[in-house]
């Protein structure tokens, strides 16, 4: 039982307790009076009928007409007058009982009428006795009434009580029934805090909650600024704070194998020439100004595009990775920096013109790593030789592409027509069983018969405003896949479709639809695209967790910056960015790294899972440091047997 339960039983016995004890006294205090003036009526009447009658003659006939005076008055249960020797010579009685009055209540509280003696003379002479007995039952009578009107009092009053006290513990309960949402959000890993209550005892009580919840945050936040740290130290370069040579090489590698990653893009690396000697020059200070301008500008660039990256390679070295970017805006982007590499000059940041020599090509998934190198090292040695601050493109095999109207006619056919279809990769656990087939999209073409990648339409789904309505023919197809089978399945969601009112209620639909698969169901989002929409998709999280899918995110820590606070999200699952991931049992850094997020994401009772896991040295670098799960060319499913 509840204690608000037991405060109102006990409220109520000690309520019902009270008013029956007054009931109980205020009748017995009734019933003594009554009796009282009963026992007055029935002597005075008694007194007054033998002064009469002691005054009158003593015939027989004049006798029963003065008691029957008295007696037809209707108030007497007994009049009788006896003679000296004890005699009944006259009497009258009536000994009916009052209608409205019932048996029970009689018996409850019987009336003990006394009775009215007085002595009739004659001269000096006794003449006899009468006994008059005054009638109860408009006593009870009277007795019924007041109990009656007693009992609606009471029974006003209780309920009046209980009306008020039902406020008054809905005012107590309000702040404890806060306190215990407090309690679930905690075990539900999300930190909310409380107005203190007016409630002197509770005031304590929330104060102390709201004290540990404060300290949890404090906590996760200086954990989360640890990894950030880490993160830092392992992967940035320390003057510039530009991701490091293996940070880059990463991403590279993603850029060429990941299956959501653009089909082309392209890669500049940009050399200052002679670093030794604009040392001796500028002197240290000045050098690494001109380096942390030149990260400046990289930096510019990189952000007015999607999924680019800018890094330092080396001392002399810089790179750009452009993804999405094709041959022919190649000389376009080397223009443009070599035209930055100008202003340094004019605001007097250097004391030559030639300060660096820049390469460019470009590049399709599939290529190698090395060949793309060399391709842009052929391109700084084309442009060391074209003057000051030259640009040298080598353009590598651009494969085929579309125009941009005809993706959207392509796109919008294969949403009237159902033309996407699934890819699938496995995603296994520390025992090498599976956890769930990470699906991607793919799209045929129907008149080349041509399979186009996520990484290829993607760009122009979000240029043609599609995001909502691919990803929910994504969840549609995962769906009917998990009718067919037992297997546990993800899908990847772009981040603004989660606050899309359209996709989100159409979400609900298919997974209302599909209640009892939904639980083998797997949602996750970019890391990227939700960074400023926390509470979009703790909000989504709150919707889709009725119905028992999970939801995480992928590319986890691939942006850098401040870490998401995880407590604020109820997310089931991270998957580390593959960035971190590659080569990182020869990475003490990144092996402190992946250590911290596994170690922060347990404690929020979230699954660890790496991204591009290629190797099983890898893998079991990665199991030590608490990762839990992998995907990439190591994972495979079914086993080799």
């Amino acid at each position: 039982m509840s204690l608000f339960r037991q405060l109102w039983l006990l409220t109520v016995i000690a309520t019902v307790m009270a008013f029956a004890g007054c009931f109980f006294i205020s009748m017995h205090n009734a019933r003594s009076y009554l009796e009282s003036q009963l026992a007055t009526q029935s002597n005075d009447n008694a007194s007054s009928l033998a002064l009469s009658m002691s005054q009158q003659s003593k015939d027989p006939t004049m006798v029963e007409l003065q008691v029957a005076a008295l007696f037809d008055t209707g108030h007497f249960e007994l009049v009788r007058f006896s003679n000296v020797y004890g005699k009944t010579q006259v009497e009258r009685s009536n000994h009916s009982k009052p209608e409205e009055v019932p048996e029970w209540f009689m018996g409850l509280f019987p009336l003990q009428v006394a009775v009215g003696h007085a002595q009739v003379s004659d001269g000096w002479k006794q003449a006899g006795t009468i006994t008059v007995i005054a009638h109860s039952r408009f006593a009870y009578k009277a007795l019924w009434e007041n109990a009656i009107a007693l009992g609606v009092w009471i029974l006003v009053g209780g309920l009046v009580g209980g009306f008020v006290l039902q406020l008054v513990l809905g005012w107590i309960k309000r702040p404890m029934m806060q306190m215990v949402g407090q309690a679930e959000s905690i075990s539900d890993r999300r930190f909310v805090t409380l107005e203190e209550p007016r409630i002197l005892e509770l005031k304590p009580v929330v104060r102390a909650m709201n004290t540990m919840v404060e300290r949890v945050k404090t906590m996760f936040a200086e954990q989360a600024a640890r990894i950030d740290a880490l993160r830092s130290e392992a992967n940035r370069d320390a003057l510039t704070q530009l991701p490091n040579r293996g940070f880059f090489m990463g991403r590279l590698s993603e850029s060429l194998e990941d299956e959501d990653a653009a089909p082309h893009g392209l890669l500049l690396i940009l050399r200052i020439k002679d670093l030794g000697a604009v040392n001796a020059r500028l002197g240290r200070v000045g050098t690494d100004r001109l380096l942390q301008l030149l990260a400046g500008q990289l930096t510019a660039i990189a952000s007015t595009e999607a999924d680019a990256i800018a890094a330092r390679l080396n001392g002399a070295d810089f790179a750009l990775l452009a993804p999405g970017k094709n041959t022919g805006e190649a000389e376009v982007l080397g223009n443009l920096l070599h035209d930055k590499l100008g202003e340094l000059r004019q605001q007097g940041h250097v004391d030559v013109a030639d300060i660096a020599a820049i390469g460019v090509t470009s590049y399709q998934k599939g290529d190698k790593v090395g060949a793309i190198l060399a391709r842009c090292d052929q391109g700084l040695a084309q442009a060391e030789g074209k003057g000051e601050n030259g640009v040298g493109v080598v353009t590598g095999n651009s494969g085929s592409t579309l125009p941009a109207q005809d993706w959207q006619n392509l796109l919008r056919d294969a949403l009237s027509r159902g033309g996407f279809e699934l890819a699938s990769f496995p995603a296994l656990d520390a025992g090498n069983q599976l956890l769930h087939h990470e699906l991607v999209l793919r799209l045929r073409h129907p008149g080349s018969n041509e399979v186009f990648t996520a990484g290829a339409f993607m760009p122009y789904v979000s240029r043609f405003n599609l995001t909502a309505q691919v990803d929910l023919a994504a969840v549609k197809l995962a769906c009917e896949r998990l009718v067919g089978t037992t297997d546990e399945l993800a899908v990847n969601l772009s981040p603004s479709s989660l606050g899309d009112a359209v996709f989100v209620n159409g979400l609900l639909a298919l997974l209302d639809q599909h209640r009892e698969h939904s639980k083998r169901l797997w949602l996750e989002v970019n890391e990227f695209g939700f960074r400023d929409e926390l509470e979009t998709l703790a909000a989504f999280t709150q919707r889709v967790h009725p119905y028992g899918c999970k939801l995480g995110i992928e590319h986890f820590g691939r942006y850098f910056g401040s870490l998401p606070q995880l407590y604020e999200l109820q997310l089931d699952y991270l998957k580390i960015d593959g960035s971190f991931i590659q080569d990182i049992d020869q990475n003490s850094g990144n092996q402190d790294l992946v250590k911290a997020i596994a170690g922060i994401a347990s404690g929020h009772g979230l699954q660890v899972i790496a991204e591009r896991v290629q190797t099983t040295a890898e893998w079991e670098t990665l199991q030590k440091l608490g990762v839990t799960g992998y995907t990439g060319p190591a994972a495979k499913w079914p086993p080799a047997t």
